[in-house]
């Protein structure tokens, strides 16, 4: 088994799941019904560049654990600058949006970067673990107790969610004025701090549903 594709594929899978819920939600909103077929594509491009970008620190903390060593601060500045490469295609891909957008690094990185801490240092142990116990629920359960576990998933969660907070303040829509932007980037975020509650809550579940109680 490939333990690190295995890892990124439930990485991927958790945030495309975070992105859906998320854009169901809104659609509960009497705005963003009217916005939500674009606004939906939208999300779903902008999440496909975050699943690239997590599954390049879950390569990189694969590597660090095969060599042994600690990530250092040059390796998390690589991974801030791939992250800026792959901004560059989001942005060309929502060049077909009715909006302009300007990506405000000095509001967003201070969140990407503790989340790239967060997904190392999570990513890295658990491939560890992995490495001495065959199954992926045990080896998550040897490492962390129910709550601490999805304490780490919600955070990286909720880390995201602020960076698509500071991302959507750097979104300008010519039909909306700032204070509408600003109200839909607050009620965005809101819906995805509660969307990564429940989702956090439930991929725990499933991981611990048939292991001890730690």
């Amino acid at each position: 088994m490939d333990k690190v594709r295995v890892l990124c594929a439930m990485s991927g899978a958790m945030m495309q799941e975070f992105s859906t819920r998320t854009a169901t939600r809104l659609g509960d909103y009497t705005l963003f019904k009217l916005l939500l077929p674009a606004f939906r594509a939208f999300l779903d491009i902008n999440v496909r560049k975050e699943i690239e970008k997590d599954r390049l620190v879950i390569l990189h903390a694969a590597d660090a654990q095969h060599s042994g060593g600690a990530s250092q601060e040059a390796d998390i500045q690589r991974l801030l600058q791939q992250a800026r490469e792959i901004d560059q295609k989001f942005l060309q891909q929502a060049a077909v949006f009715p909006v302009n957008i300007h990506i405000e690094y000095r509001d967003i990185e201070q969140f990407r970067r503790r989340r790239i801490e967060r997904l190392l240092e999570l990513a890295g142990r658990l491939l560890a673990q992995w490495e001495a116990t065959p199954r992926f629920r045990a080896a998550v359960a040897q490492l962390y107790s129910r709550a601490e576990f999805e304490s780490r998933l919600r955070e990286i969660l909720e880390l995201y969610s602020a960076e698509t907070k500071m991302l959507s303040r750097s979104v300008h829509i010519p039909q909306i004025f700032n204070f509408a932007r600003d109200s839909l980037s607050e009620t965005v975020h809101s819906v995805m701090v509660s969307v990564a509650k429940g989702l956090a809550g439930e991929f725990t579940h499933k991981v611990y549903r048939r292991t001890r109680p730690s």
